[in-house]
C-alpha cells in the first residue's frame, strides 16, 4: 500500500512493505523478546533482517497462508510492546519505521472546536510542544497513515511522521582503499618517501600554509561538533579535547565505540574526528584545526528524525562552532521531514549566538547527484548546510564521489589513481562471544591509513572552518560560507563551471584554507 505525502518540501510514496514489520520489545524484557524473537525463527516463521532504532526488522515468509500465521504467532509474543509496519521510499528497499510520533501544526484560521475535533477524530495525544506552534503528537494508529489523513484535512498546516531508517557513513564504500601514510592533505609536495606515483605538487587543501597566515594551529575556543557513531576520546590525539560530549543512543556522557557488530563497526567517528582535530604531538597525525576542542554527539546506527533534531539543537545550544555530518541516507530517496529542516535551519540561523553555526554535510560516495529522479539526499541539499565533495591528491575529481547542484566545495581525501588519508582508529581490544579477543578498530593499530571518501572531505572542511573562525570569530555564517566561496580554487576542466563559477562536482573548487583564512582576516581586521 502507498501513502503520498509531503516530507519537508517534496512530495514522496511511501509504499508499506508486504513481508518486512517491525519489532519494539516492552521496556526491561530484552532477554525475553530475544528468546521468542530466536522461537519465531525456529518455527520458519520470519527471518531477523537487522536493527532500527529500538525495532528488529523481521522479514515475514513471503506465503500469504504462513504470513497470516506469523502474524498471528507474533500477536501473542508476551515480550511485544508493539508491531509497526515498514516503509521505503524507492526500490533499494531501505527501511523506514514510523517511531510513533507526528510533527504536526494547526491552519492559521482552525478555531480551537475545530483543533479538537482532529485530535479527537484521529486518536492523537499531545507528547509536548515544539518550537514554532508545533506539536509532537502520538497515535495509536500507524502514523504514516494518519499523516496521510492530516494532510488532507484543511485545519491542518503540516503533518509529518517521525521516521526512523538506516546511516550510512559517507566513506563506508572505501574502507578498503589505497595505504596511505602522510598527510599529503594538508601539504602535497608532489613527492611522498621518493615516491611521486599518485600525488601532484599543490593538489590539497593549503592547511599548513593557513597554519602560517593564522600564526597559530587554531583558536582552542573553536568547537568543532562531531556528529557520527562511537569516539574513543582515550586516543592520544583526541585525548583531553572533548567538551560536552553526549550520546544521545545511550542517553550518557559516554560516547566510546561498542564492542561490535560485525554489520555495524563503531569506529567512523574516531576518524572522522581526528581528521577534523587531531591533535599536534599528542600522537601520530594531525588535523586541520589540532588546537580546536570538538564536541562528540553519539548518533547510533540509524537517522531518527526527532532525536536527530535534538541533537542538532544540542549542537546550537552548547556553543558548536561548526558541525561536521560525514554520513548521509542509505535509502536511494530521503526527503527531509520539515522537523529536521527546521532543526538544522534553527542551529544554522541561531548557533554561535546568532552569527549561525555552520554545518558540513558529506555528499556520500555512490557517483550520484544527489538531487535527481534516482537520488534523493534530503540533508545534503538542505540549502542551510555546506555540502561537500571529494577531489583526490591529483587534483582530479574522486570517482566515487556523489555530485549536484547543491555542492558548495569539494576538499581532498581518497579516489582513483591517488592517496588515502591517514588518521586516528579506535585503540584497544574486545573480547567476541567465543572468547576470541580481537583489536579493536579498522586496523590493528591505532592509526588508521585506509581513509577517504566523502567523509574525510567533510571533516577537512569542517576544520577549515574552525580555522576561518579563529582569524574572524564574528564572521556571519552567510560570510563565512562566501569566504569559502570566492576563494576556492578551481580545479578540474573549466568548462565545466558554469558563468557563477560553479560546479556540479567540484561546487566553486577545492577548499582553499590559506586563501579563506587571509580574506577572513582581513575582512575582520576592515
Amino acid at each position: 500500500m502507498d501513502f503520498n505525502i509531503k516530507l519537508g518540501n517534496e512530495r514522496v510514496a511511501l509504499r508499506r512493505s508486504d513481508v518486512l514489520v517491525a519489532l519494539q520489545p516492552q521496556r526491561g524484557r530484552t532477554t525475553s523478546f530475544e528468546a521468542e524473537l530466536q522461537s519465531v525463527q525456529l518455527r520458519g516463521f520470519g527471518v531477523l533482517r537487522g536493527r532500527v532504532g529500538s525495532y528488529e526488522i523481521l522479514e515475514l515468509p513471503a506465503t500469504t497462508k504462513v504470513q497470516n500465521a506469523a502474524r498471528d504467532d507474533l500477536s501473542r509474543m508476551m515480550s511485544l510492546n508493539r508491531t509497526v509496519p515498514i516503509y521505503h521510499t524507492s526500490d533499494d528497499k531501505v527501511p523506514f519505521v514510523p517511531k510513533g510520533t507526528i510533527y504536526l501544526a494547526f491552519a492559521e484560521h482552525a478555531s480551537q472546536d475545530g483543533i479538537a475535533a482532529v485530535m479527537t477524530r484521529y486518536g492523537l495525544v499531545v507528547a509536548r510542544s515544539e518550537r514554532g506552534g508545533f506539536l509532537t503528537v502520538t497515535t495509536n494508529g500507524d502514523p504514516v497513515e494518519t499523516t496521510a489523513a492530516l494532510q488532507a484535512d484543511p485545519s491542518v498546516a503540516v503533518a509529518e511522521p517521525d521516521l526512523i531508517t538506516p546511516r550510512l557513513a559517507a566513506n563506508q564504500q572505501l574502507l578498503q582503499d589505497r595505504l596511505f601514510s602522510r598527510h599529503w592533505h594538508l601539504r602535497n609536495s608532489g613527492v611522498q618517501d621518493g615516491v611521486s606515483h599518485g600525488l601532484k605538487a599543490g593538489a590539497d587543501a593549503r592547511i599548513v600554509e593557513a597554519w602560517n597566515v593564522l600564526g597559530s594551529m587554531g583558536a582552542e575556543a573553536a568547537i568543532i561538533g562531531m556528529i557520527d557513531d562511537g569516539f574513543d576520546l582515550s586516543h592520544p590525539d583526541l585525548s583531553g579535547k572533548s567538551i560536552f560530549p553526549w550520546d544521545f543512543a545511550r542517553n550518557s556522557s559516554d560516547v566510546s565505540p561498542g564492542d561490535p557488530d560485525v554489520a555495524v563497526p563503531d569506529w567512523h567517528g574516531t576518524a572522522c574526528a581526528g581528521v577534523a582535530a587531531g591533535k599536534a604531538m599528542g600522537g601520530d597525525i594531525v588535523g586541520v584545526a589540532p588546537n580546536a576542542r570538538i564536541m562528540p554527539a553519539r548518533m547510533g546506527p540509524d537517522i531518527d528524525t526527532e532525536t536527530l533534531s535534538r541533537i542538532f539543537e544540542y549542537m546550537s545550544e552548547k556553543g558548536a562552532w561548526v558541525v561536521n555530518c560525514s554520513w548521509g541516507p542509505k535509502a536511494n530517496r530521503y526527503p527531509l521531514p520539515l522537523r529536521l529542516f527546521n532543526a538544522i535551519a534553527w542551529c544554522t540561523s541561531q548557533g554561535r549566538g546568532g552569527l549561525g553555526t555552520a554545518i558540513v554535510f558529506a555528499a556520500g560516495n555512490l557517483n550520484r547527484n544527489i538531487n535527481s529522479d534516482v537520488c534523493l539526499n534530503g540533508l545534503a541539499i538542505h540549502p542551510d548546510v555546506i555540502a561537500v565533495s571529494s577531489s583526490t591528491s591529483l587534483d582530479q575529481r574522486s570517482d566515487t564521489s556523489n555530485f549536484g547542484k547543491e555542492i558548495c566545495v569539494c576538499a581532498p581525501s581518497s579516489g582513483g589513481g591517488g592517496w588515502a588519508i591517514v588518521t586516528s582508529d579506535v585503540t584497544g581490544s574486545w573480547t567476541d562471544a567465543g572468547g576470541v579477543v580481537k583489536v579493536r578498530g579498522y586496523s590493528n593499530s591505532d592509526y588508521y591509513l585506509h581513509f577517504g571518501g566523502t567523509s574525510s572531505s567533510s571533516a577537512v572542511v569542517a576544520g577549515v572552518c574552525a580555522l576561518v573562525l579563529s582569524a574572524a570569530p564574528h564572521l556571519s555564517l552567510s560570510d563565512l560560507r562566501k569566504v569559502i566561496e570566492r576563494t576556492a580554487r578551481p580545479i578540474g576542466n573549466p568548462e565545466n563551471y558554469d558563468d557563477r563559477g560553479h560546479s556540479e562536482h567540484f561546487g566553486y573548487g577545492c577548499i582553499d584554507a590559506a586563501a579563506a583564512v587571509a580574506a577572513a582576516r582581513a575582512s575582520f581586521v576592515s
